[in-house]
């Protein structure tokens, strides 16, 4: 029989994200290869293909390729089930993301998922947006030893987190224990401001989305008051709470409260985008007399034109802070609380 394969549906919306996992039923050929068939066919002992199979302890890379191809010959198929129960562990990570619908997540679940398959784990997706129960069932599986860990992008409330659950967050804080990873969100921002102004902006706006939680984002609008602050400009600020999937009629209300500005920062690809669009249908001309920068970088894979000018976040770096801690603390070794990682500024076609 071929293996079972078991779909594992968490829906957002309308937008489904699936993980497979395919298992072998015990017992269902009993001519099927065992690890010691591999072993010998390899050339090694068994303890040698297991450390190949656990990505634990040195093995040389020709003798990895012996193992794998003997592997491929014999059709093995790993047991994980009993191998999970033999080590606890399970090496599947959870991932929480608001939604899937959006270049940055997307962007930064596949750089964590190529980066956590070399470290020998498997991601799971979760978008919970709306759904702090879905979220708790999940992390629910981390409490019990059937996930090895998680990571956070989600505004959810979780007071009750343990400390020492294998967890670490993008921007959010979940506790002094929890590792939060992060951008240089206030000095980038700040800079990002100040750019405007010395392009000749004399209303200087922002819009961003508030976070449900306590969240590094919120030093984006706090180094625009600042600057406004700092030169005496009045403020134009929009910074409430919006769900993803919002974006055209949020920035459609700022656009209909700050009609005037003529330059913004928007914090998030998709709701400068939106912006964008609201702002060129109603007959301004960017960058003529609207200069437009957003924070994250990552739309130019959906959106190539036009070009904006951006914070762009390193997502490469974010995501190897963001495995090394997660690791670290599975693995109950030392962690950093906050890592901040630099962003850089890229011209485009907006300023």
């Amino acid at each position: 029989m071929p293996p079972h394969v078991i779909k594992y549906l968490y829906k957002s919306g309308k937008y489904l994200s699936c993980i497979y996992i395919q298992f072998k039923q015990q017992g269902e050929n009993n001519n099927m290869a065992g690890i010691k068939d591999v072993a010998k066919l390899a050339g090694v002992g068994v303890g040698t293909v297991s450390r190949v199979l656990n990505k634990s302890g040195y093995v040389s890379q020709p003798v990895i390729e012996r193992v794998n191809q003997a592997m491929k010959e014999l059709k093995y198929t790993p047991n994980f089930s009993a191998r999970s129960l033999k080590t606890q562990k399970t090496n599947l990570i959870g991932l929480f993301v608001p939604t899937i619908y959006h270049p940055f997540f997307c962007a930064i679940a596949q750089q964590l998922e190529s980066l956590l398959d070399k470290e020998g784990y498997k991601l799971m997706l979760v978008c919970s947006q709306d759904s702090v129960e879905k979220e708790n069932s999940v992390i629910s599986l981390v409490a019990q030893n059937r996930m090895d860990g998680a990571v956070f992008f989600t505004h959810q409330k979780h007071d009750d987190i343990s400390p020492e659950y294998p967890i670490v967050t993008m921007d959010r804080h979940l506790g002094e224990h929890i590792p939060c990873i992060t951008s240089d969100n206030y000095k980038s921002s700040y800079s990002a401001v100040e750019y405007l102004i010395s392009r000749g902006c004399k209303k200087v706006g922002y819009l961003g989305g508030r976070p449900g939680v306590e969240s590094e984002v919120t030093y984006r609008v706090k180094a625009y008051l600042d600057v406004m602050h700092s030169r005496g400009m009045e403020e134009r600020a929009l910074f409430e709470e919006v769900a993803h999937g919002d974006e055209k009629s949020y920035a459609q209300k700022y656009f209909d409260m700050y009609g005037d500005v003529d330059g913004i920062l928007v914090s998030g690809d998709l709701l400068a985008l939106s912006y964008y669009t609201t702002a060129v249908n109603a007959g301004r001309k960017v960058p003529e007399d609207l200069k437009i920068i957003s924070y994250d970088g990552v739309l130019f894979d959906w959106q190539p034109k036009p070009t904006f000018t951006s914070v762009k976040q390193n997502l490469e770096e974010l995501a190897k802070a963001i495995v090394e801690q997660l690791v670290n603390k599975i693995n109950g070794r030392p962690f950093e609380q906050k890592i901040i990682i630099p962003s850089s500024f890229v011209l485009g076609e907006t300023t």
